[in-house]
């Protein structure tokens, strides 16, 4: 109905201008189509679209085509993120400098950025924008250069490089006041609001976010309405505000649900759970949590998802449901892990891709060559009857020579062809061992699928760094992932001198276990605890490296079965499971600073070992299991079997 009435708006405007006017009626349709893609009206977007393309093709208009191709894809793609799709795009820019569309050309790598920025390729992203940036600069485009200012700082955002992000938020504010187009200064608000919500002060966030609400009041402009509203109510929590943190979400959310659009309300549906469960309204903040996750997997949007996951965990945890905590606890580690996996899974293909390729090329290479013999066999015969002996042996003589080599080349290149192959597969084999066992790598090898098993005995052990979050207020993103590989990275010398075999890491704990492959037991894991003790101490104590940078940590050791296997069928991830795993973590859980904290399941198999000494701690509530009775353990003090832990980790 919608587009038959434009269509009559369309019409009746050639009969009051006549034909001469029915170019610019076209790109005026492009141009509403792009503005309405702006306000996040994407139906009306590829309405507007759609019927400057059924014009255009009326009238063999390829310019006016092309443009309305092109806005119709990106509202067609905004619509259903899933559908994101950037060669479609890409393929058209050639078109469009062709055409000479410079501002077509930057709008596209504009929307190839935030393609590119939603797979999470920040390198693509920022090339696109940088594009962009050069072609509105040559044009002199004050709003696009506002919007990639705006989008450069989005990017920067989520890298955490605030420093950055504020530096391309001021520039965008700047262009944005001087052109004073009041959508781009509600962008720019909003995205300056964001930024402050993450370095403080509050005040700054809300401040600016209440501009933001009052230029989407004045144009009325309801996406722009709920989106401030929804994050005005967001800061009102945080600064504990709590009643008018409710009643602005709960107005931002029925904004947001009139439009129907799926990633604003994940967002709207996330902040209303958060205030539930800082007000301990549980059901209300699970009911909205559940919410979020749904419109959140309809709109693709993985950070939400897995903030939805989160929130749910911790839902679980106040209602005292450990299987639910534990359950959320995976879905959420499983989407923080999922580009490190990615790019293993990528690699691994990429050799595997490599390895097809240069087969291919070795059984080519044999054809040619079989081929060639023949062809010249039969030219040989022809020689014979056409020549007399002479010419024939000479050009025999030739051609045998040229054959020959021909032969050594092709020789050479099937030799040169092998050692590259074996060389690929020698680095896709130390790749998958670096993810997988040995026996599980081979399994999988040789039967395509690996079993889960079950071990009866085998000891875990869990760590974590006491206070990590405030620790990481004070570091940059780099230096904190600086200091975690260093740790990490001792770690695993640790586990694999003593035999360990490493399962994963979770932000700042780390989860490994003994006798899974028959090289290790009980005593092995105590020793490689107290290794991994002494490495964090003699750390600690070395005045080279700044205190910020210096952790305290926990260790949690416990004895029993467990069931180990890969999860899922692509980007594999060995892991193990059951009530021994949450054992330990509860043994890390109750530790002192710088402790190990033994079950008593694991003090009664080395109990009689005397190069360790033991201290009850008696009986202590654990979460979920009632009172468990643990032990410190700590290298024997006296000469007599005493732990030597520094050899060279």
């Amino acid at each position: 109905m919608k587009k038959a009435i434009l269509i009559l708006i369309f019409l009746s405007s050639l009969a009051v201008f006549g034909q001469e006017n029915w170019k610019q009626n076209v790109d005026s349709l492009c141009t509403q189509s792009f503005q309405a893609y702006g306000d996040h009206q994407f139906e009306k977007a590829q309405e507007l679209a759609d019927l400057a393309s059924q014009i255009s093709a009326e009238k063999k208009y390829k310019v006016g085509l092309l443009r309305s191709e092109f806005y119709k894809t990106i509202a067609t793609q905004e619509l259903n993120p899933s559908s994101f799709d950037p060669k479609a795009v890409e393929s058209i820019i050639p078109k469009f400098q062709e055409a000479d569309l410079e501002l077509e050309v930057a709008r596209a790598h504009t929307f190839l950025a935030g393609v590119y920025s939603y797979f999470g390729d920040v390198e693509r992203a920022i090339q696109n924008h940088l594009h962009s940036l050069s072609i509105y600069e040559n044009l002199n485009d004050t709003l696009g250069l506002a919007s990639v200012h705006t989008n450069l700082s989005l990017v920067y955002y989520d890298q955490q490089d605030y420093e950055e992000a504020f530096r391309h938020a001021r520039i965008s504010m700047a262009f944005d006041r001087k052109k004073g187009d009041p959508r781009r200064l509600h962008s720019s608000f909003n995205n300056l609001a964001t930024i402050f919500e993450n370095t403080g002060p509050i005040d700054s966030a809300i401040y600016y976010h209440k501009q933001a609400l009052d230029i989407a009041n004045r144009i009325n402009n309801p996406y722009s309405i709920g989106l401030s509203l929804s994050n005005l109510g967001n800061n009102y929590a945080i600064k504990g505000q709590l009643e008018l943190a409710e009643t602005t979400l709960l107005e931002g959310l029925r904004i947001r649900d009139s439009l129907g659009y799926s990633r604003g309300l994940a967002h709207t549906h996330n902040c209303l759970s958060s205030l539930y469960l800082q007000m301990n309204q549980l059901e209300k903040s699970e009911a909205h949590a559940l919410k979020s996750l749904e419109n959140a997997q309809s709109a693709s949007e993985l950070k939400v998802i897995r903030m939805a996951y989160e929130r749910l965990m911790e839902i679980a945890e106040k209602k005292s449901n450990p299987i639910n905590e534990l359950k959320y606890l995976k879905l959420a580690t499983a989407l923080k892990d999922s580009i490190l996996n990615e790019s293993n899974t990528k690699e691994i293909t990429q050799m595997m891709a490599n390895y097809d390729f240069e087969k291919k090329q070795l059984l080519d290479s044999i054809q040619n060559a079989q081929l060639l013999r023949e062809q010249s066999l039969l030219y040989e015969e022809r020689l014979k009857v056409e020549r007399n002996q002479r010419i024939i042996f000479m050009v025999t003589g030739v051609l045998l020579f040229v054959l020959a080599v021909g032969w050594w080349r092709r020789y050479k290149f099937i030799m040169k062809a092998s050692q590259i192959i074996q060389h690929e597969k020698e680095r896709s084999d130390t790749l998958l061992l670096n993810i997988l066992p040995a026996k599980v790598a081979e399994e999988l090898k040789e039967k395509g699928k690996s079993e889960a098993r079950v071990f009866e005995k085998v000891t875990v052990i869990f760590t974590d760094f006491a206070d990590f979050t405030k620790k990481a207020q004070h570091l940059t993103a780099k230096e904190l992932v600086n200091e975690l590989n260093i740790c990490f990275k001792a770690f695993d010398l640790i586990m694999e001198e003593c035999g360990l075999e490493k399962i994963k890491t979770i932000g700042d704990a780390y989860l490994a276990v003994g006798g899974l492959n028959g090289d290790s037991d009980v005593r092995d894991v105590i020793y490689a605890a107290l290794k991994v003790k002494d490495f964090i101490e003699r750390r600690n104590e070395d005045a080279s490296i700044p205190s910020k940078a210096k952790f305290d940590m926990r260790i949690g050791i416990n004895t029993g079965p467990v069931v180990a296997g890969i999860v899922g069928i692509k980007k594999f991830q060995y892991d193990i499971w059951g009530d021994t795993v949450n054992t330990a973590q509860r043994m890390e859980a109750a530790c002192g600073l710088n402790k190990i904290n033994i079950s008593d399941c694991t003090y009664e198999l080395i109990k009689d070992d005397h190069r360790f000494d033991y201290q009850c701690r008696g009986f202590i509530e654990v979460k979920g299991k009632g009172a468990m009775k643990m032990w410190y353990v700590e290298p024997a003090k006296t000469k007599v079997g005493k732990l030597h832990l520094h050899n060279g980790v």
